[in-house]
């Protein structure tokens, strides 16, 4: 899941006063999820309509950032960021009310790396910066911005070259081909109009209704703050391994057994792409998160890393499980991926490539049991769905907790899943009555709630499952 699941973020203003000349510059067209490690298969192609769209002013650094697509195969992530530098933004939902506000934040270079999604303002900044523009190399032929070259750090990728194409056969409407390691990730046409005043006034401001959320600074974007929570004996849950994510570990007469290798989340819509996690590099996150289960569970060999699916948020750190001495494991589908992604020679200097040793990725092809009792492991295939083509579920079978990646995120203790995600929560509610005893209760990566089985059949009970149902036969 992508960093801001599905809410609506945008900025306040600290004052009422308007900028001359505000303008939205546009890019619509398809962004390549596959070619993202992020869509169904991990391969190019699978390519849905996006758009990404920057409000900025002449005279100020504020900018509003709004894109529409999917962040997921099965998830829409439309949501906005807006900036007001160098302190302050806001989380909105211009439908529900409050919004959620950050105060004391650093974010000038965010911001700045946001309005660059506009040529022309980027084209005015590399015309008046004298040093240039930190970390871009820019072509500019007749006053237009042809090409602009940087680099990033990817999950499964490793060092990889970042270049914007324009095309300005029709100068009001700007192609653009954004390339990623030599591949299309981005093809878009882009439009620009000027926003009128009234309309430029009720952009900074806060929803009217309720009053903001008010969130230390510190938070944004993303934050790593470790918490081991006790499920049962021998069986925890680390929270906060970065904003949003959670992890099962499974402590093993032969030793920890981790669900997922997290890693950042490198955001295209920035130039140059920035992690929201910043300074912790592809292996740094999980790196962090074997010292935490030094600290925290002392003399614990940690036995395996299980890499529930592809996308590379979720997997693109087993780099570090490997470092510590931990079997990989994946579904049959993605072992050969894996074995090339995990190993590729771009991936930058980490832990692993200072013992100069390869991962080696285990598939899982029938259900495999880890450990004895009282405090077994089963690593159990689940098949096919919406969000990916092949995932695994990790089941401490003495303990009764299941834990999946993604296709279960629930938001409370309903008896019917949210509909913007009924396709997935209801595909894995089937899965999860057919395959688990009623007792066993369901964690997830994403959310605090547990879920007893019996709960997901009453999921299926629901009109918004049945009426997925009747749509897939």
């Amino acid at each position: 899941m992508n960093r801001y699941l599905a809410l609506f973020l945008l900025l306040s203003s600290a004052s009422a006063a308007v900028a001359d000349g505000t303008t939205e510059f546009c890019l619509d067209g398809e962004f390549d999820l596959g070619m993202r490690y992020q869509g169904t298969t991990p391969e190019a192609g699978e390519a849905y309509p996006t758009s990404w769209c920057v409000v900025t002013d002449d005279d100020s650094n504020r900018v509003l950032f709004t894109g529409t697509g999917k962040s997921n195969p099965d998830m829409d992530g439309d949501w906005s960021v807006a900036y007001l530098p160098p302190d302050v933004v806001r989380i909105v939902n211009r439908e529900a009310p409050p919004d959620v506000e950050f105060r004391g934040t650093d974010n000038l270079d965010e911001a700045l790396r946001v309005r660059r999604v506009d040529p022309r303002r980027l084209l005015q900044e590399i015309r008046t910066t004298r040093e240039g523009v930190n970390g871009l190399a820019a072509e500019v032929v007749d006053d237009r911005l042809l090409s602009v070259r940087t680099s990033a750090d990817l999950p499964l990728r490793g060092r990889v070259s970042v270049v914007w194409n324009w095309d300005w056969k029709d100068a009001a409407r700007p192609r653009l081909r954004l390339v990623v390691d030599d591949a299309l990730l981005f093809e878009a046409v882009g439009r620009w109009r000027e926003v009128p005043d009234d309309e430029a006034a009720s952009i900074w401001q806060a929803t009217p209704g309720e009053g903001p959320i008010e969130v230390p600074g510190d938070r944004w974007p993303a934050t790593v703050d470790m918490r081991l929570t006790d499920l049962a004996e021998g069986v925890y849950l680390v929270r906060g391994v970065r904003t949003g994510f959670q992890h099962l570990v499974v402590d093993t007469d032969e030793g920890l057994v981790i669900a997922d290798a997290p890693a950042g989340w490198v955001e295209f819509h920035h130039i140059p792409p920035s992690d929201l996690v910043p300074g912790l590099g592809i292996s740094g996150l999980s790196e962090s998160f074997v010292d935490f289960l030094n600290e925290e569970l002392p003399g614990r060999p940690i036995r395996a890393a299980v890499l529930t699916h592809f996308h590379d948020d979720h997997a693109g750190g087993a780099r570090a499980f490997a470092a510590a001495g931990a079997a990989v494991y994946s579904t049959k589908e993605s072992a050969a991926f894996f074995q090339h992604a995990l190993n590729r020679s771009t991936m930058p200097a980490d832990r692993l490539s200072e013992q100069k040793k390869p991962v080696s990725v285990v598939p899982v092809v029938e259900p495999v049991v880890l450990g004895e009792k009282p405090n077994r492991v089963k690593l159990l295939p689940i098949g096919s769905g919406p969000h990916s083509y092949a995932m695994l579920g990790v089941w401490a079978i003495d303990r009764d907790y299941f834990f999946v990646s993604d296709v279960h995120v629930p938001r409370s203790d309903a008896e019917q899943p949210a509909e913007h995600r009924a396709a997935t929560e209801c595909w894995f509610a089937e899965w999860a009555v057919s395959n688990l005893p009623t007792e066993v209760r369901v964690v997830n990566s994403h959310s605090p709630e547990v879920t007893p089985v019996s709960r997901l059949a009453s999921y299926l009970e629901s009109d918004t499952c049945k009426e997925q149902t009747a749509r897939r036969r």
